[in-house]
């Protein structure tokens, strides 16, 4: 019996016992349109529950259970759209990935190795507290813990304060979050990554903390992130756990629950991936978020919300696919900074540019919210590369190469941040702000 719900007089049950969720024979299609007008006769495929798009730009990744696989490339060959089958069997690539993160944690032994040579698997959200934790407790000068708050199911949500000893009363903040997407393994090893560099390494980073209030917050929603790891999960589930009355479909899509142009054009049904919820912050995960930002708003200069995949830098809008932030131009200016950052590392290339235009358009997103709510200047969705071989995350040997290239970016967009709103000379004062940031 798998996983469900049932109501009895209005009371939301468990159906009988869960078993984790199979992808056996689901296939993973990539769709190459002659031109992107031609993807729009794909909308109506983003409602059905048994097609997951695991990425909405100009050649989609779809993934397809075996019932629809037939309906699907049906269609596909009646709209003449090209397409490709990139993953066969799901399930192997699932099992592939569990089985090296197995392989790699055997080979530790009992006791694990030091977090410096330690980000070779993904980590679950108890070795994430713990090193959260752990950080603050070895570094007070440094880094400060904050308890942000619960999830529907009681979990704590941690974040970082990380910034050098001293008056840090002018310094600008730059705020960091990962994994409001639970099935996005890579995005909260990033923020892991930030936070050992950050934290471990003060040495070397001593401009980006002497100059820069960093807050991290490695996982937005643990519940979900938990569910992806375990034995009664599914390893692609992306919404939060929040039950939804009146229905036995489980969850919240958290990145559309933001209150900027919320639920617009979108599906009500509470059983898609990317249901907005029954109002803008109506779950705990999104709202944490916002009081993150509302509390810190008078100095906070960068939002990035850490996502996969795609190697995407996008800035507002994604609301609407014709509309541009006012400051787009210093956005993009600094996206750039961050881009050319990641490149000299690995010569991973990322595009930047506004979220509608390079991703699709999409409602009630964080950054569109942190640029046109509280006025964030420079906001972001940062999409992280996916799998070597087509997978959703990259494999866990990859890991490493990929947290280093993203931290130098990261490193140098808060050096922009620095140039830009708090520029040091030896017996002044003065803060800086450019032209048309507001």
């Amino acid at each position: 019996i798998t996983c469900g719900l049932i109501f009895i007089l209005g009371v939301v049950l468990p159906l009988g016992l869960c078993k984790g969720k199979s992808y056996e024979n689901y296939k993973v299609y990539q769709v190459t349109p002659d031109k992107d007008e031609d993807l729009a006769v794909l909308i109506p495929w983003t409602e059905k529950e048994n097609v997951d798009f695991w990425d909405t730009s100009s050649q989609p990744r779809i993934m397809v259970s075996p019932e629809e696989q037939a309906n699907f490339e049906e269609f596909l060959q009646l709209k003449n759209l090209p397409y490709s089958v990139v993953i066969d069997n799901v399930q192997i690539t699932i099992d592939r990935e569990r089985a090296e993160q197995d392989a790699r944690k055997a080979a530790r032994g009992v006791s694990p190795r030091h977090v410096t040579e330690d980000f070779d698997h993904f980590w679950s959200y108890t070795e994430i507290n713990t090193y959260v934790r752990r950080m603050a407790t070895e570094n007070p000068q440094y880094v400060t813990l904050m308890n942000l708050g619960e999830t529907f199911e009681g979990r704590e949500v941690l974040g970082l304060r990380i910034t050098a000893p001293g008056n840090d009363a002018q310094r600008p903040i730059i705020y960091i979050d990962a994994t409001i997407h639970a099935r996005e393994w890579i995005a909260p090893m990033v923020a892991v990554y930030l936070i050992h560099e950050l934290a471990e390494h003060t040495a070397d980073h001593l401009s980006v903390l002497e100059n820069v209030v960093w807050i991290i917050q490695p996982i937005v929603n643990p519940d979900g992130y938990e569910f992806t790891y375990a034995e009664d999960g599914d390893r692609f589930w992306r919404k939060t756990r929040t039950i939804n009355e009146n229905s036995a479909c489980l969850g919240v899509d958290a990145n559309r629950n933001y209150d900027h142009y919320w639920a617009n054009g979108q599906s009500a049904g509470e059983c898609t991936l990317t249901y907005a919820g029954t109002a803008p912050f109506s779950v705990a995960e999104s709202r944490i978020v916002r009081d993150v930002v509302l509390t810190n708003v008078d100095r906070m200069k960068l939002y990035i919300s850490l996502h996969s995949y795609g190697s995407l830098f996008m800035y507002p809008f994604s609301s609407h696919s014709n509309v541009m932030p006012e400051n787009f131009r210093f956005q993009h200016e600094a996206g750039d900074v961050f881009a050319k950052g990641v490149f000299s590392v690995n010569q991973t290339p990322y595009q930047v540019g506004n979220g509608a235009g390079i991703l699709g358009v999409s409602s009630g997103t964080s950054k569109d919210w942190t640029y046109s709510g509280p006025g964030i200047p420079l906001s972001y969705t940062l999409e992280l590369p996916r799998g070597g071989s087509g997978g959703f995350d990259p494999p866990p040997s990859a890991i490493e190469g990929v947290v280093s290239e993203t931290f130098v970016g990261l490193r140098d967009i808060a050096g922009f941040v620095i140039e830009k709103y708090y520029p040091i000379s030896a017996n002044s004062e003065a803060k800086a702000t450019p032209d048309n940031a507001h």
